[in-house]
């Protein structure tokens, strides 16, 4: 690789034999090029991130219709008990899904990257499968919301939307670690769209279930296709074009990983759906669709966190010399993005939950304002997180996401309250805020950190 200078700004050239200059999926940002919009979207890091971004967008405005829909056609009481379901559901599924190790190793690999994603399949699961056969045996732990579950045949569809809502996630990261992430959007929105129908269709035969069938018979019948493109196209593609490119993990490499990364994820995946499942054994079914719906409009705004911090990550693993510049990059994006999203949510939330009902917007409002508030630290200690999984530093990945679950659930469990809703709310703001605050630090030296020489050399940039 050789550097020379156009219109005086230094550039890389790549070799002739790089698959960088040939493939348009992975070309990079060359000053030369016009157009703001084509300058960011030939670098991958804002590529991925984007088309994350669209997808969060897309997915949040169906989500609004959703909740809407629902709102009319489905009484507080079901929408409450449904959510609860849904919520465990998520639960199951994704705290035993191996994302985090897809988008890591996903990027460097080649010649085993279908290995690599059918063990994460099976492994996950599986792993899905016994959680939620355990969370089917303590039933008589978590309240009035989930007491329908004992019946063996919603125990029997428990398990089965369980166990495809693991694999349904996992595609998500495949996509992602793959640089194809412009595709997650795309089947989200079908996803998004199908639900929407469903949830009409259902609501007359089912008006106790139906928000539930909607949400997971289509992720159950869209597996098939999905996976079908994944290993029939994207992950033989991927193999070919990076053949021989850079260092490949070893299975030590991939063994050392797992084991803080994968518990990191879970206290993450945790503090997303654990949360509102101890929040629901706490409260009636009807004051538990007013929260649901706010904590799934500001669970939206996390997902836009979460984009760049995942991004980061694939692009690091690709090229661990540019780590420092894409850290600084993602940072720009992050706040450029989120501050207004922030601002748009905590000041339109009170007149636009009142589409749903005055009751929704009453006591759903002020929860979902100050969840809003949480998104910019916790926005900051993902994209620490996306550095770390780089660096393969998961006992501090392991140690970070767990106390910040361990102190949202403590802080819950203490100021949980049918009447004052949105105290759920200023705990997770303070928990993270301090966590935030003690990894800045660590972040900003990632920004200016220069590439140590073996990895300058171990991959191609």
């Amino acid at each position: 690789m050789t550097d020379r200078r156009v219109a005086g700004r230094p550039i890389r050239e790549r070799p002739l034999a790089d698959p960088a200059v040939t493939d348009p999926q992975l070309m990079v940002i060359r000053p030369d090029e016009p157009g703001l919009l084509r300058r960011e979207l030939s670098n991958p890091l804002f590529r991925n991130a984007y088309a994350l971004v669209a997808n969060g967008g897309l997915t949040g405005l169906l989500g609004l219709a959703y909740w809407a829909l629902g709102a009319k056609l489905y009484a507080p009481d079901d929408m409450g008990r449904d959510w609860a379901v849904i919520q465990a559901i998520m639960f199951v599924g994704s705290v035993t899904m191996l994302n985090f190790l897809l988008i890591r190793f996903v990027p460097q690999t080649a010649r085993h990257t279908r290995s690599l994603v059918l063990a994460c399949y099976a492994t996950g699961a599986a792993a899905a499968a016994v959680l939620a056969l355990g969370f089917l045996l303590t039933l008589d732990r978590w309240g009035e919301s989930f007491q329908h579950l004992g019946n063996w045949k919603a125990a029997l569809w428990f398990l089965v939307m369980a166990v495809a809502w693991n694999l349904w996630n996992q595609q998500e990261g495949v996509f992602t670690g793959l640089r194809h992430a412009g595709w997650v959007p795309v089947v989200n929105v079908l996803f998004g769209g199908t639900k929407l129908v469903l949830l009409v269709v259902l609501a007359g035969a089912y008006p106790g279930d139906g928000v539930t069938l909607s949400w997971f018979v289509p992720a159950v019948v869209m597996l098939v296709p999905v996976s079908a493109f994944l290993f029939g196209r994207l992950i033989p593609r991927h193999s070919r074009l990076n053949a021989g490119r850079g260092d490949r993990p070893t299975h030590r490499d991939i063994a050392r990983y797992v084991g803080g990364a994968y518990i990191g994820g879970a206290f993450q995946y945790a503090s997303i759906s654990l949360i509102p499942v101890v929040v629901a054994a706490h409260i009636s079914s009807a004051t538990n669709a007013y929260f649901q719906m706010a904590w799934a409009l500001g669970m939206m705004l996390d997902l836009l966190a979460l984009t760049l911090s995942m991004s980061l990550t694939v692009e690091g693993s690709f090229d661990r010399a540019g780590l420092a510049e894409s850290t600084r990059a993602a940072l720009r994006r992050t706040l450029t993005l989120m501050t207004p999203a922030v601002l748009v949510v905590v000041v339109a939330a009170p007149f636009a939950l009142r589409f749903f009902g005055h009751e929704y917007a009453d006591r759903g409002a002020p929860l979902l304002q100050v969840l809003a508030l949480a998104v910019l630290p916790k926005a900051l200690i993902e994209l620490y997180v996306g550095v770390l999984r780089v660096e393969n530093r998961t006992r501090l990945i392991a140690l970070l996401q767990g106390v910040r679950f361990a102190g949202v659930l403590a802080l819950v469990l203490v100021v949980v309250e049918p009447d004052r809703l949105a105290t759920i709310g200023l705990a997770i703001v303070g928990v993270n805020t301090i966590v935030a605050a003690t990894v800045l630090p660590g972040l900003l030296r990632a920004t200016r950190a220069e590439p140590s020489p073996a990895a300058r050399g171990r991959v191609i940039s």
